[in-house]
Order: C-alpha cells, then structure tokens, then sequence
C-alpha cells in the first residue's frame, strides 16, 4: 500500500521487526535470500502482487497497487519487463494481491483481488478471474480475454486487506486482512464460484487462524502449485503452512506456521511460489525493487 510504512506507528513497526528476526534466526526449510533479479521498469513502481505463470516457464506476472490501470506486466526472474496486458472489463481501484489457479474451463487462469480498503468504507470488493495469457514472441503489449468479477462482501463489516490465495485444486479463493491494532482474519468464498453475484464470505476454522489473527500488517500469500503449502507474509516475516498428508487443502489451516525467513524490503508486498514450488519468490513496491529466491532445502 502505497506510503503505508510511513503511518505505522512505531511500536507496531518495531514488534513486526522482532517477529521478522526471530524468522530469520528460526527458519531451516528454506536457503536464505538470494537476489536473482531488480525490476527497474517505471512502468511497475508499486509492485504488490506476483505469481508465476503457469504456461510460461521463468516469467512471473505482477501488476501495481492502487491509482494504476488495470493491467497485468510479465517479467522475467531478472526483473525484465516483457509484456503488458490490459485486463478486459476490469477496474483497477486498489489491486492488492494475484494468484494463479483453474479457471472455470480447468485451464491456467490469474486471479486478481480488488481488496485494498485503506479506510475500511468499501461496501463490495471484487476478485477478477481471466484465463492466462500467453507472451508470444516480439509482442509487448495486449489485451486479456473478458475478466470474470467475483464481488463479495465480509459477514462481520468492512475490512482492508492485502493478501489472496486460491486452491489450485477447486479454484476456491481465500483472503487473509490487513490489521494494524485489531485481529485479522482468514476468509473464503463459497462454492460454487458465482460470476457476477455479491457474496458473503465465510470465516474459515482451524487451529492456526486464531494465531494468524494475531499476526500484524499482512501483505500477501501464495499457495504451492500442488496445494501442499501456503506462505504468508507481513512487511518483515513470512511463515509457511502446511496440508497435512492425505488432508483437504483446508488443513493447511490446521498446521504449526514454520517461519520463512525473507529479505528486509523497502516495502515488500508480494510473495509467490515458484512454479515448480520449489522456492519463494519475493519483491516490493518502489524502485529499483529487488526480487529475492528463498530455495526450499532438501
């Protein structure tokens, strides 16, 4: 979110940094980061979504924070910027996080949530779903097929928040809020999918949302290509959850968050799966804006 780090409060900022450095000094399941790229492109000045493609080996898509149009950028590990796509009926008011899962056909599509809500006064938020565009060859620029909106409303009043993920199974869409004082929350959309109709999310159970509730300053999620791990992050620590074996993609819920340990960014934002869920890939908004690899250890 843009300038948020400036209007935290300083005894807020300073228990995030001691929870991201006991991340640092706890963390065993993955390498520490690794900077493999830096966006420079002042087309992506606030990068607060990522995530891999799925058609694509080695290009991930993003797209910026608030007050930009709503378009979607391919880039390459090194930070490149590829292509840019402009999302067919879609609004940008404040995109804050993406995810890569089935569409409603079972082909590769990006989900994009239109979550932000600074002031906690929105009345309806929108998920967009488009099936996943290909980067051909000297193509810089398009346009996606016709987005599909998923508007939804909270059961318990409004809410901000900053991190999204989907099953990569059932396409089901989760979101994690942004707490600054208060508790968080972890919320899902019913099933079936809806296009087009208002929906009340659900409050999701288990025994690790009441300590994700306890977590401050969320700013995004991911979960594994094959649903056995979601990764959420704060601007200064990230933790990793896991499906228990043979379990629904729900027990990930259920599981003891290990800590990941991330880079200290200007204002990181986005986090994402590799697309062979092999490692974390992060970056931040403001540039230049590193992009670190966190590789999973055997």
């Amino acid at each position: 979110m843009r300038a948020m780090v400036k209007r935290i409060a300083s005894p807020l900022a300073a228990l995030s940094l001691l929870a991201g450095m006991a991340a640092f000094a706890a963390s065993r399941s993955y390498a520490p980061p690794q900077q493999i790229g830096t966006v420079m492109s002042k087309a992506l000045t606030e990068i607060s979504g990522l995530t891999a493609s799925r058609l694509m080996p080695g290009l991930w898509w993003v797209h910026n924070d608030s007050g930009g149009g709503p378009r979607l950028y391919a880039i390459n590990s090194a930070g490149e910027l590829r292509a840019t796509f402009t999302v067919a009926g879609a609004r940008n008011r404040d995109w804050e996080d993406m995810a890569s899962g089935p569409g409603g056909d079972g082909k590769p599509a990006l989900y994009i949530g239109d979550i932000g809500d600074n002031l906690s006064t929105r009345e309806e938020h929108i998920v967009y779903r488009v099936r996943e565009p290909k980067v051909q060859a000297g193509v810089t620029a398009g346009a996606t097929e016709a987005a599909e909106a998923f508007p939804f409303r909270y059961p318990d009043g409004q809410h901000d928040a900053e991190a999204m993920l989907v099953d990569p199974g059932s396409g089901r869409i989760y979101i994690i809020t942004k707490a600054r004082m208060s508790r968080c929350g972890v919320y899902r959309f019913p099933l079936p999918l809806r296009r087009g109709e208002r929906v009340t999310l659900q409050a999701v159970a288990g025994e690790t949302t009441g300590r994700i509730a306890e977590w401050r300053l969320v700013t995004g999620a991911s979960a594994a290509p094959d649903g056995s791990r979601v990764v959420v992050r704060t601007y200064f620590s990230a933790f990793e959850l896991a499906r228990a074996r043979g379990g629904p993609f729900e027990s990930v819920f259920d599981s003891e968050p290990a800590p990941v340990k991330i880079p200290l960014e200007r204002q990181g934002e986005a986090i994402a799966y590799a697309r062979d869920g092999k490692s974390i890939v992060t970056t931040s908004e403001r540039l230049p804006a590193p992009i670190y690899r966190m590789a999973l250890q055997p």
